[in-house]
């Protein structure tokens, strides 16, 4: 085993920094997309909207990448669409298992090809993914699927405004000679027909990836266990197209895991007051992306209990949903690790070596 496989390597690599200091305008910028409409929702009676526009705040605002203007907003706008669709379809098959399952497994491999466009694409394909299960597991209770879907993409455009606005501080200069965005999307499309026809890699993943989150969709639907999404959005974070990347990703979640729910279960017992819990979203969400380009060990700490806190405040259930959610979390750890150890093992024919432009954010 080479050092970069050992588990001092996969230990190292999961909490190494890669960029040191804080942000504190691009916290403040996120804080106030994933934090304000949580609060408006909430001051006005509407906590349901309010939640579902914090989430599409908070997607959209961690797909915003580092770069050019156009770089920052195409991205913040793509991964807008393409999470209000998540929205749509996670909403509009709600009440069906069978659906939830098909829908899944189709739209989560169609995402996963976005990888082929490197981190950018990666953590695009991420939040689209995630918003689905999560869209789907969390009743939309009084919203219908136009209600809902409106709500988001007001948020989602708000979060991409906010953060690529603080992205501008140490921005690099626009390219003398830009490529036309027609030019821009023809090349996109043939890198995705590249990437479905003659990447074998990432098709294996983004097939294996479709399978397992549908696979854990359709256990805890049938299961009908409460915030089982958990376990599916864990395989999402956690299972990459090759085994060590898997191995870096699983201690990195389970540690981040660990201490979200620490900190969530803390909250919980010490107070239920809304806006108390209103406030601990806000630091929260505040160190999230003030944090953020140190690593994604941070990433994973912090976004755990953002995403607690928005839920929590608006259901209050003591520490039993850290609890839950620190269980299904586990849960989907280790199917992920036995998912990608036993496929790497059953296909040694496909390279091990995952190519750099693969790696997510």
């Amino acid at each position: 085993m080479t050092p970069s496989g050992s588990v001092g390597g996969v230990w190292g690599e999961a909490f190494q920094v890669e960029r040191r200091g804080i942000d504190p305008l691009s916290g403040l910028a996120g804080a106030a997309a994933s934090c304000a409409p949580l609060a408006v929702g909430i001051a006005v009676g509407e906590s349901e909207i309010g939640v579902v526009a914090c989430f599409g705040g908070l997607n959209a605002a961690l797909a915003v990448p580092r770069g050019v203007l156009r770089k920052r907003l195409g991205w913040g706008f793509g991964a807008t669409l393409a999470c209000s669709l998540s929205v749509a379809l996670a909403t509009a098959v709600q009440g069906s298992v069978a659906a939830s399952v098909a829908v899944a497994f189709t739209w989560i491999g169609l995402a996963a090809i976005l990888r082929t466009f490197g981190p950018s694409g990666g953590l695009t394909a991420f939040v689209t993914g995630a918003i689905f299960v999560i869209a789907n597991g969390i009743p939309a209770e009084s919203l219908d699927v136009g209600t809902r879907v409106v709500w988001f993409l007001l948020g989602s455009l708000a979060g991409v405004v906010l953060m690529a606005a603080a992205y501008t501080r140490n921005a690099p200069p626009p390219r003398p000679v830009a490529t036309p965005l027609a030019t821009a999307l023809v090349r996109g499309a043939r890198a995705l027909r590249h990437a479905i026809v003659a990447d074998a890699l990432l098709r294996a993943h983004a097939l294996r990836l479709a399978s397992t989150v549908a696979a854990t969709t359709l256990l805890y639907q049938l299961l009908e266990l409460q915030h089982g999404y958990w376990v599916p959005l864990t395989v999402l974070a956690v299972l990459q197209p090759e085994e060590h990347a898997s191995d870096v990703r699983a201690v990195q979640r389970a540690t981040g895991t660990l201490v979200g729910t620490a900190v969530i279960a803390l909250l919980t017992i010490a107070t239920g007051d809304d806006w108390l819990m209103v406030v601990a979203q806000g630091i929260c969400a505040f160190g999230l992306f003030a944090l953020f380009a140190r690593g994604y060990f941070w990433l994973v700490v912090l976004l755990t209990p953002t995403a607690l806190l928005t839920i929590t405040a608006v259901d209050y259930q003591g520490d039993a949903i850290a609890l839950e959610r620190a269980g299904w979390s586990m849960l989907g750890v280790l199917i992920s690790l036995a998912v990608a150890g036993l496929i790497w093992r059953l296909a040694p024919h496909v390279p091990r070596a995952a190519p750099r432009s693969y790696s997510a954010s």
